[in-house]
């Protein structure tokens, strides 16, 4: 009988990696992720675009203002992984009923025991923001203007 934690984790990896595709990326979800008997770390997912590489910790949550711990083990991983590969590495969070959020490793405040945590995970950045930010589509009106001047 298949473990339920697990199966509603690879619903969720998979749900990310679809909308990923979706937008454009390129988008692989780590076949072991999860697993506890792999002796090198790979994230839940790998998103790439324009040359861009983002890697994924794929998190639940209800929804309440309780905070998400992430353990120092799987921080290692996910900053060695990013090293190797130049990646920029977030948080994705599955909020109940509210959509995705997005919170970026390197801004998480670290716990005693060296892992991270999320204090408010509800108000993480959407993922049309973060595509935003990473590609950004739209001119501020000072582009309009020099554009005009030539």
């Amino acid at each position: 009988m298949p473990n339920k934690a697990k199966v509603k984790a690879a619903r969720m990896e998979n749900e990310l990696a679809n909308i990923l595709w979706n937008m454009g990326y390129a988008v692989v979800r780590g076949p072991s992720s999860g697993s506890g008997a792999r002796r090198r770390f790979q994230p839940d997912l790998i998103a790439v675009k324009d040359g861009v590489v983002l890697v994924f910790e794929v998190k639940m949550h209800s929804g309440g203002s309780e905070p998400i711990y992430i353990p120092k083990r799987q921080v290692d991983g996910l900053r060695e992984f990013a090293s190797r590969a130049g990646a920029l590495v977030y948080i994705a969070v599955r909020i109940r009923g509210g959509g995705w959020r997005f919170h970026k490793l390197s801004t998480l405040p670290e716990t005693r025991g060296g892992g991270v945590r999320i204090d408010n995970p509800v108000t993480g950045i959407k993922l049309l923001e973060l595509d935003e930010l990473l590609f950004k589509k739209s001119k501020r009106i000072t582009e309009f203007m020099d554009a005009g001047r030539s």
